[in-house]
This record gives C-alpha cells, structure tokens and sequence, in this order.
C-alpha cells in the first residue's frame, strides 16, 4: 500500500480545476441510463458479434458483457454523484487472452462540464496497480504502478473474476483489488464531488456483474 505526499495530492487538485471538457457521446444502443466517452470513432454493436472499429455491450444477467478492440471506453451511469464519505465497487470478470490495457473503475469531476477529468484507479493483466489522470488523449502517472502479493498476475488461459473497490473516507481516497488495499491519495480534506464509472482498455473481454454505489454506516477507520 502507498500514501501520496501532501504536495502530489495538490497538484492532482489543481488538475481536477483546470482541466478542458471532452466529449459525451450517447451510443444508438447504449442503455438510456448509461453515458459513454470512447478513445476515439467507434460503432456500437449489441450483438456479441465484435470486429474492427466497433465495441459491444450485450446485456447478459447478471450484468452486462464488454468487449472493446483498438479503442477503450470509459462508462458512466446517469445522474449518479458521489459526496462525503461513499464507496464504488465492481465486480468483473476478466477473460481469456487479455490484452495489456487496464481497465478498473473513474472517477469525473462532477462540479465541472461533462468529459472534465478521468481520475482512472485501474488494474493490469500483470496484477499491477496505478492511479491516472487523463486529459485530451494524453495520461498522467499519479500512482506509478506497483503489484502485491496478493494480486496474482492473469493466467491469460482462464476467466478471471476481480473485486474493485475505491472509498473515499477518513481524507483519503483508496483502491483496492479483491480486498487488498493497493494505495491511497490523502484529500486534504477537500470533498470533490465526482461521478463513478468504469474504464475499460483496448482489447479486453470482460463480464461486468456487479457495479454498486455504497453509502457507509460504520465509523471511518483511522488512517
């Protein structure tokens, strides 16, 4: 697990504030109460069937199925804000021949215009774990990316299944991975409300079965 200094978690600050919109795009498709924002020009299929230059949602309960190509997508429930202490946890599996993009759970300045920011707290095949800022096409490492023992790499010949969970509590933020807690960014107290969604890479499979917005009741633990 590792903590980001106090001087990192401004900078990361003054990012979310100055940061220009992107594009919000609504795909013919694409439930109403989801929004996507895609890499770059891609068409959406809801067939399962998946080439070139196109993405796939498929409703499949529980949940729904992904499957990107040469682009990534990042996925946003509508009218959805996180503030004050809450909690956003997916579960997904990852399968077979993955590529080397990650995927994970965003995080979108919800007090700016849509497309502001992606704060992406994401997962690799390799088991490792990073925090980036993505803005115009070009990303920026705020957590550099780190493994831990008890995130064992993708076999490549199986389906996966992954736990993502990212809190905000306590002044921090934190990310964890089947629960075990990766890293953390202290908030200094600030409370930016932001809206939860899910990023997914280039080249991936993935069945999507759980993505739930947790409200804690308990006391915060100590940091």
């Amino acid at each position: 697990m590792m903590e980001i200094d106090a001087m990192t978690s401004l900078r990361l600050t003054c990012l979310l504030l100055v940061l220009p919109g992107a594009l919000a795009a609504q795909d013919p498709g694409l439930p109403a109460d989801w929004v996507s924002r895609l890499d770059g020009e891609q068409r959406l299929v809801t067939t399962g069937d998946v080439s070139a230059g196109s993405w796939s949602w498929v409703t499949m309960p529980p949940g729904w199925h992904v499957t990107t190509t040469e682009q990534g997508v990042s996925l946003f429930p509508r009218d959805r804000t996180l503030d004050g202490r809450w909690g956003v946890e997916a579960e997904l599996f990852l399968f077979k021949d993955p590529s080397d993009a990650p995927f994970g759970l965003v995080l979108e300045a919800a007090d700016a215009p849509a497309g502001t920011m992606e704060l992406r707290f994401l997962l690799r095949r390799d088991g490792t774990a990073g925090l980036v800022a993505r803005h115009g096409g070009v990303d920026t490492t705020v957590v550099a990316w780190r493994g831990s023992p008890d995130v064992a790499a993708h076999p490549g010949d199986e389906i996966v299944k992954y736990v993502l969970r990212v809190t905000h509590e306590g002044g921090a933020l934190a990310f964890a991975v089947n629960g075990h807690e990766m890293f953390q960014l202290p908030t200094g107290g600030e409370d930016h409300p932001a809206v939860p969604g899910l990023r997914l890479g280039a080249g991936l499979n993935v069945h999507v079965s759980r993505f739930e917005l947790i409200e804690p009741l308990a006391p915060p633990r100590a940091r």
